[in-house]
């Protein structure tokens, strides 16, 4: 059994990696934590596609997110999944933080 303790970044760094599994050579779960002050863009512009499939936990906050040709507003409480390769982009409209597992192999 490995017990970690939830650490947020900086918000400089944005993403704080808590744990990674691995299955093979190639990791198949990734958990982490964000801390995104208001204003932020991610990505900084246009879109961007992960490889891996991304469940988002947001904890305290307000973001803005378009997946899809959809815009929704997700706050504390919400919990957003989006499939891999899937094209999306966020405005956060409050310093928020979050949880997010990403699941899959990064490389495919």
């Amino acid at each position: 059994m490995d017990i970690l303790k939830l650490n947020y970044p900086d918000p400089a760094d944005r993403l704080c990696t808590l744990l990674t599994l691995k299955s093979g050579e190639s990791a198949s779960l990734e958990v982490g934590t964000a801390c995104l002050k208001a204003g932020t863009r991610m990505p900084d512009r246009g879109v961007s596609a992960h490889p891996r499939h991304e469940i988002s936990i947001i904890l305290e906050g307000e973001i803005e997110t378009t997946s899809s040709d959809k815009t929704v507003v997700l706050g504390a409480g919400d919990i957003v999944s989006i499939a891999a390769r899937e094209p999306q982009s966020s405005i956060v409209r409050q310093d928020s933080r979050l949880i997010y597992p990403f699941f899959g192999d990064p490389q495919q």
